[in-house]
């Protein structure tokens, strides 16, 4: 699909894509995401209904809303691109209008925001985001070109209103700051391309020593915090950064670093944590730094099963395959039915012939954090805790082994 806005970038995209579609054997339809957020949306709306209807081509139209006025340009970029990709098939790509004035303003925007070598690479012409692929043919191309084939073909556009709005970073990066360093400076253009393209070489070399030293400080994705104070100073920021985007593709912000070096550096261990903006949270336990998503909603019922099928209790599941691997199966079900429940934190069960554990106790001492012990079930037969069941790790009763 082709994103359309109606401004001029995309209008000289959707007249050149009807122009190739034929010759080159390319389907093309349209997307235009209408934010509700100019004072003109509803035109830019109806335009790219109109041209889309000259070129009979397919236009999909979806609306999205501020949920906060903070934010504002992440927020309804992120918006708009949730919205592009749950309008795609799989196997489409997106094909976008940015230009090389939009690749310098995304420079300086970053710049600004203290980004490292990744962000300062600015965009691609063909990259990916959400396992989709994004492909953006005018990269290359300046605006002055884009307004020149504009005129040349006639082409009418909306301008956005809002992009005169120098309250926005973006706009105040593209009518004041980029005008004035093209004035004084005739060969920026050569220059910012040369300085991106460097960026993007330091990237590779950082990304491929985080690479390299991955294994040795990272285990089953919680990062060893000694074995990262071992290395140099200048490593630890980089290598974090690596890791959070290896393993969740979010990017820390230069706060959130900050705020993950301190707890790195505190010695505490009583489970400080970094709560990201996208809800994620970093937190420390027993010298090792996790990732840890949104807490577990524990199921406050309990269910009885009879474990003659797989069966489900919350959001996991119970598999008797396991349960037969693990060799408990033959005596847990001599004790069905079994009633299942979440761990509450006062249970015990006796691991030994000898006295009961508290299962609190058992966790501590296997190193299990909190967010890890809520995932466990528990298997009951006449009140007596016969099992402590997770996908991970399982803590079996003297009873049934």
């Amino acid at each position: 699909p082709l994103a359309i806005s109606g401004g001029i970038d995309s209008m000289l995209l959707l007249k050149i894509a009807t122009l190739i579609k034929d010759d080159l054997g390319f389907n093309f339809r349209a997307i235009h995401i209408n934010h509700n957020f100019s004072s003109n949306s509803a035109e830019m709306e109806n335009h790219c209904l109109n041209m889309c209807a000259n070129y009979n081509l397919n236009l999909t139209i979806k609306n999205i809303r501020l949920s906060e006025h903070r934010n504002v340009e992440d927020q309804l970029r992120n918006k708009r691109y949730e919205c592009f990709f749950n309008n795609m098939y799989e196997d489409e790509v997106l094909v976008l209008a940015h230009h090389e004035n939009d690749q310098f303003e995304t420079f300086f925007y970053r710049l600004f925001r203290g980004s490292s070598p990744r962000g300062l690479s600015s965009i691609k012409e063909i990259s990916e985001r959400n396992n989709r692929i994004l492909c953006r043919p005018f990269l290359q191309v300046t605006k002055k070109c884009i307004i020149y084939a504009s005129k040349d073909l006639g082409l009418k556009f909306i301008h956005d209103h809002t992009n005169d709005d120098l309250s926005y970073d973006r706009n105040y990066i593209r009518n004041k700051i980029v005008p004035t360093i093209t004035k004084r400076w005739e060969n920026i253009h050569n220059v910012m391309n040369h300085n991106i393209r460097l960026q993007n070489d330091y990237s590779l070399i950082v990304d491929d020593y985080c690479e390299n030293i991955y294994s040795h400080i990272i285990k089953n994705t919680q990062l060893d915090i000694y074995k990262l104070l071992y290395y140099p100073k200048h490593v630890h920021s980089v290598f974090l950064r690596y890791w959070i985007n290896k393993e969740t593709k979010y990017s820390l912000s230069k706060n959130e670093i900050y705020n993950l070096l301190s707890i790195i550096l505190s010695k505490n261990n009583d489970y400080p944590k970094c709560i990201l903006k996208n809800k994620m949270s970093i937190t420390r336990y027993k010298d090792y730094l996790y990732i840890v998503e949104n807490k577990v909603i524990k199921s406050t019922n309990q269910k009885i099963w009879d474990m003659k099928n797989d069966t489900d209790f919350g959001k996991y599941e119970i598999k008797l395959n396991k349960l037969k691997d693990e060799g408990i199966y033959d005596n847990l079900s001599l004790k069905a039915p079994i009633t299942l429940k979440s761990v509450i934190g006062n249970e015990k069960i006796m691991l030994n012939n000898t006295y009961y554990q508290e299962l609190k106790k058992i966790f501590q001492n296997k190193s299990i954090p909190l967010w890890e012990r809520d995932k466990f079930i528990l298997f009951y037969s006449h009140n007596e805790l016969l099992l402590a069941y997770s996908d991970k790790e399982m803590f079996i009763s003297s009873e049934i082994r």
